[in-house]
């Protein structure tokens, strides 16, 4: 038999149990962190111009080529779009998204920085139409250039361990580029201590981005190579890399 005793203990237990328990503090601050961290990963994944964002990268012939390639698919729908029309409209479209980007991301800032949740990197979004290719020389006193290494050449391979190079070939690609002058520069400097050790004679040594248009697949395989032209032109002296 039960008595009233056990009874009113059993009732106690059972209202215990149907009462709603209460969370720890920890478990409330956990929540809000989750959230706050799932926040600021989805807010760092917004696609960012970045350097994308400058005029002068807008002039390179590839992304030229791209804006004539839109505009000339815009314009099937019934209304002409020119070039200068269709770079206007983005430029002002990039901007207003990129400041709104700037304005929800600012919050998250130092959490970002601190984990190293940060891409600086962008996905590729087009073909490079007029890549470019490192080209060095060196110079013995008066006498003439002499070429010693043209990237992904099997004729001029001074020092194509360095140069071929998965992290090297990433890095060369955005050096021909405008924005990367600086980074440039020091991979000049980088390259005049390599010469001035390897060749003892030399005075000089010049960097040189040779850019030209990819060819088509007729060129291909008629042979044909398209003509470029020399930009980024460094000249640097050697005597002063020598110990």
């Amino acid at each position: 038999m039960t008595s009233a005793s056990d009874g009113e203990g059993g009732g106690e237990r059972v209202a215990r149990a149907r009462a709603p328990r209460r969370r720890p503090l920890t478990i409330h601050l956990l929540g809000i962190f989750v959230i706050y961290h799932l926040a600021a990963l989805v807010l760092q994944a917004l696609p960012d111009p970045g350097v994308g964002l400058k005029r002068s990268a807008w002039q390179e012939p590839t992304v030229q080529q791209e804006f004539r390639v839109w505009a000339g698919f815009f314009s099937r729908f019934g209304r002409e779009v020119t070039v200068d029309e269709l770079q206007r409209r983005l430029w002002e479209i990039a901007q207003a998204v990129t400041s709104t980007r700037k304005a929800l991301v600012r919050p998250f800032a130092p959490y970002v920085d601190y984990i190293g949740m940060r891409q600086p990197w962008r996905m590729f979004v087009a073909p490079h139409r007029f890549p470019t290719s490192l080209v060095i020389d060196v110079r013995e006193g008066d006498g003439p250039w002499r070429t010693i290494f043209v990237e992904r050449s099997n004729e001029h391979t001074w020092r194509r361990a360095i140069f071929d190079h998965d992290r090297m070939r990433a890095a060369l690609f955005r050096y021909g580029w405008p924005e990367y002058n600086g980074t440039y520069r020091d991979l000049g400097r980088f390259i005049a201590r390599k010469a001035a050790a390897d060749f003892p004679e030399a005075t000089q040594v010049r960097v040189r981005m040779l850019k030209r248009r990819s060819p088509t697949p007729e060129e291909v395989r008629a042979g044909q190579i398209p003509e470029g032209d020399y930009r980024q032109e460094l000249v640097i002296a050697l005597e002063g890399f020598r110990r």
